[in-house]
């Protein structure tokens, strides 16, 4: 491991958390390694973006509600150092933790946060949570220890010519993090500790359900029969008992029957030329 430490940079996305930035950036200040604290005002209708300045934060504010993950892509793009964190402005983590991931920075493209055991998690995602987490696991392929924390450490000159990839909501975390992983970045993951935030949190039901889209449509840019050979057994599973009854009841076959066999066949060979397109991608970038 290599420990040699660089000056980051600290990006810090806020919507309306006047409650808490002040103590996230007093605590960021105390790092010797932070040189550059970037608060990204998201639009907040209270008065984030002064408690920020006065705590001597360089302050960057969007006109409009943009999103999470168009507050760190503007925290990128504005950044002076090439090793960046993003921490969260609710105090939910505590900044200390960056002294032991910024050690594996020298080592690893991208060092991620994976809160310990016993960390505080609001008890009605849970479940959301949970599920995004076992199909992100199988679909990755990837045992992965924590989806979408907030506290990370990014290399600016490869994240950079990604962000479009990135949506600019909630679900920038976990799409990124699946993305590293599948596109062979060298990830590490070190065990941080999360308390209750301060304020209320923005998130909300439908942010979860964008997030499990975004999953499937990740790994179908990399691997792509991990959605549709699943869907397209099913279908013929389907048809197949679905005809058997038929034949056993009426002696033959009906349009529906038919309908579900050609369905899977379709939804198999989009698979396969999915899969050939992400080959090609894969081939072009080891060029």
């Amino acid at each position: 491991m290599n420990i040699k430490q660089e000056n980051i940079s600290v990006v810090i996305p806020a919507y309306n958390e006047e409650k808490a930035v002040s103590e996230v950036i007093a605590n960021l200040r105390k790092l010797s390694f932070v040189d550059e604290i970037i608060v990204v005002d998201d639009g907040s209708a209270d008065s984030t973006r002064q408690k920020a300045v006065e705590s001597g934060a360089r302050v960057i504010s969007h006109e409009d509600n943009s999103g999470y993950g168009a507050s760190l892509k503007t925290g990128i793009i504005n950044s002076k150092n090439n090793n960046i964190a993003f921490i969260d402005a609710d105090a939910q983590h505590n900044p200390a933790d960056l002294i032991q991931m910024v050690k594996y920075t020298g080592d690893h493209d991208i060092v991620i946060g994976s809160r310990k055991a016993g960390s505080h998690s609001p008890l009605w995602r849970m479940p959301g949570k949970m599920f995004i987490h076992m199909l992100a696991n199988y679909l990755a392929g990837f045992k992965i220890p924590d989806l979408n924390c907030g506290l990370r450490i990014v290399k600016k000159d490869l994240i950079l010519p990604y962000l479009k990839l990135f949506p600019d909501k909630f679900s920038f975390s976990t799409t990124s993090t699946i993305f590293f992983i599948k596109d062979g970045f060298k990830v590490k993951f070190v065990p941080v500790s999360a308390q209750k935030r301060i304020g209320e949190s923005s998130l909300r039901v439908r942010h979860g359900l964008d997030t499990i889209i975004l999953v499937l449509r990740m790994i179908t840019l990399f691997e792509p029969f991990k959605i549709f050979l699943p869907v397209s057994i099913s279908i013929f599973t389907f048809g197949f008992v679905y005809a058997t009854i038929e034949v056993i009841r009426f002696r033959q076959f009906s349009a529906t029957s038919l309908f579900l066999g050609i369905t899977s066949l379709l939804v198999f060979f989009f698979g396969m030329i999915a899969d050939q397109i992400a080959t090609i991608r894969k081939e072009i970038k080891t060029k």
